[in-house]
């Protein structure tokens, strides 16, 4: 069977973090998800997790086909059935910064601005009196706004259409998403080259 491969790019509007679960103590409680080269990037697992709930809120309104959320991305079995998982048609890969962009800023060349992709916020608790707990003091690692893509392959078929409907669903990505963090566009591309 004929593979289809399309590329989804997330344009991220505002500063975002997608968590690595580790923290650097005295900096940071939380960083952001890193390669090898230091450079941000979102895991395949993250990008499915995006489009599955594109999907599944497209067919709550009926913008996609009844069951294109299982069919595309599996399902889960269940409770007590181990063996009944099913397989989604689709594979996701990671969404990375461009191509050329990854060599330099991984050169010797873009190193120092390598930092320039990071920032922090902190948060504290503030108590009824307008006073900030003890030991609340948080501090996360946040990206600057950029446009990474992901690879998705599968069978041919109507996938790319309900995946290009579900992704004007997708408005934001990483923690404190509903907080103003993680803006994003997302769209499909057909084509490999970049979007200018």
């Amino acid at each position: 069977m004929k593979k289809t491969t399309v590329w989804v790019d997330f344009s991220i509007l505002s500063y975002w973090h997608a968590g690595s679960g580790q923290g650097r103590s005295a900096v940071s409680d939380a960083l952001v998800q890193k390669d090898r080269n230091g450079l941000p990037f979102l895991p395949g697992r993250t990008v499915k997790g995006l489009l599955r709930e594109g999907v599944r809120c497209g067919e709550d309104v009926g913008a996609v086909p009844a069951g294109s959320t299982d069919r595309l991305f599996g399902k889960a079995a269940e409770e007590g059935d181990a063996a009944g998982s099913v397989p989604g048609e689709l594979c996701f890969y990671d969404a990375v910064l461009p191509e050329e962009e990854r060599r330099w800023l991984s050169s010797s060349e873009g190193a120092d601005f390598r930092s320039g992709l990071y920032d922090a916020m902190a948060s504290t608790k503030i108590d009824d009196k307008g006073i900030a707990e003890d030991k609340t003091l948080r501090t996360i690692e946040l990206c600057v706004p950029l446009t990474l893509s992901a690879t998705i392959s599968g069978p041919g078929g109507d996938w790319v259409d309900v995946l290009e409907r579900a992704c004007r669903l997708v408005r934001g990505l990483g923690s404190h998403r509903h907080r103003g963090l993680g803006r994003c566009r997302c769209t499909v591309r057909k084509e490999e080259k970049r979007h200018g």
